[in-house]
């Protein structure tokens, strides 16, 4: 497996990797991680049992000495794998398509988003951006992890053929409902991701302002970090919302989900958030921005629709809401913080689509079939 970072850092195309990679070795299928290499952390050392070399790396001519430690990892291993799966498609792409034309390897990628901030847009910022794209589509499969990467996976000129989709995955077994929770009012809100631009908290944050007007005690846990830390803790100081929002940084996440009543993602874009389903996982009812990720998982049977401003859609597993909407986002919290019925509602049919959907053990399946099939 061929990832840009890897364990300890915890994104979600990191966690979804090392799930993965676990979840393979657990099955017998011998695994072994290539990601960059990261100040602070080894450049060998094993996690759950798997081998981690953060090899990959860029000097002088960056773009093209990144090439390179990368082919050379692969020709170092060449012996050791019968498969190359990357995830994202970057710089590591070239390389791993030249080991499948010279040694006959099988090789498969993953696109992880699309738009503004996807895989493609990056693609074409790079000077070796053209040499990416044609090697990527002469890998063996490419992964959508959603229906509308797909559809820019195939305008990019894919193969149909060649496109698998198989989705994100949560382990139900580890997010599930917590059944021993002191009874309280209901306002505890959280979000995990991280802190940028993408993730519209700058809403959010606006957001609590009138929340916290309308419900006393209210409060909002945002669990993460990232570039835009600074600025959020600034606006929650000059709205007064020091006691009302809490920033507490990267670190686990299940312990919020469990003490939470409600999740909110207050995204531009989304690929196929996994802190979304791992909410859903949990037993939580979630309010999300009406962008393409979100609206393949909290209301699947409908197409494109316009929410009206400063407002908001009910949808068949969670609430929508319009992207850098803060009177909507507000009335939707507020509305799930006081209609007890209607979270009920919601947060039973959250779990029961994640474990239909989004299942580890069902997406572990999926990918040992897609194995198979290339033999």
């Amino acid at each position: 497996m061929v990832v840009g970072q890897y364990h300890p850092i915890a994104g979600g195309t990191e966690m979804e990797c090392r799930k993965l990679a676990s979840g393979l070795a657990g099955r017998g299928i011998g695994v072994t991680v290539l990601t960059q290499h990261c100040a602070g952390l080894p450049d060998y050392e094993v996690i759950d049992g798997i081998p981690v070399y953060r090899k990959m790396k860029g000097w002088h001519f960056h773009e093209y000495t990144y090439m390179l430690s990368v082919l050379r990892f692969l020709l170092w291993k060449i012996k050791d794998y019968d498969l190359v799966h990357c995830f994202g498609l970057y710089l590591y792409i070239p390389p791993v398509v030249l080991v499948k034309y010279i040694f006959g390897k099988r090789v498969i990628g993953r696109v992880e988003g699309s738009g503004a901030y996807g895989d493609f847009h990056r693609i074409k910022q790079l000077t070796c951006g053209r040499l990416v794209l044609a090697s990527a589509r002469r890998l063996d499969r490419i992964i959508t992890i959603a229906r509308h990467i797909g559809a820019e996976i195939e305008a990019e000129g894919f193969s149909g053929q060649n496109i698998v989709a198989i989705p994100n995955s949560v382990n139900q077994g580890l997010y599930k409902p917590e059944m021993s929770r002191d009874s309280h009012e209901k306002r505890r809100i959280c979000f995990v991701g991280r802190l940028a631009e993408e993730k519209g908290l700058l809403c959010l944050v606006k957001a609590m302002k009138k929340v916290s007007d309308e419900i006393r005690g209210v409060r909002l846990e945002i669990v993460g970090d990232g570039p835009m830390r600074d600025e959020l803790t600034n606006l929650s100081a000059n709205l007064g919302l020091q006691e009302v929002i809490s920033f507490n940084g990267s670190g686990a996440a299940l312990p919020h989900y469990r003490a939470s009543d409600l999740f909110v993602l207050p995204s531009f874009s989304e690929g196929l958030s996994l802190s979304l389903l791992e909410a859903m996982a949990c037993g939580l009812p979630v309010i999300a921005t009406n962008v393409e990720g979100n609206r393949e998982v909290l209301h699947p049977s409908s197409t494109a629709s316009a929410i009206p401003a400063l407002g908001y859609q009910v949808g068949e597993y969670g609430i929508m809401v319009n992207p850098d909407d803060a009177e909507g986002l507000a009335s939707a919290i507020v509305r799930l913080l006081t209609d007890n019925e209607l979270a009920h509602q919601l947060k039973s049919r959250a779990r029961s689509r994640v474990e239909a959907v989004y299942a580890l053990d069902k997406i572990i399946n999926d990918y040992q079939s897609l194995f198979r099939s290339l033999q």
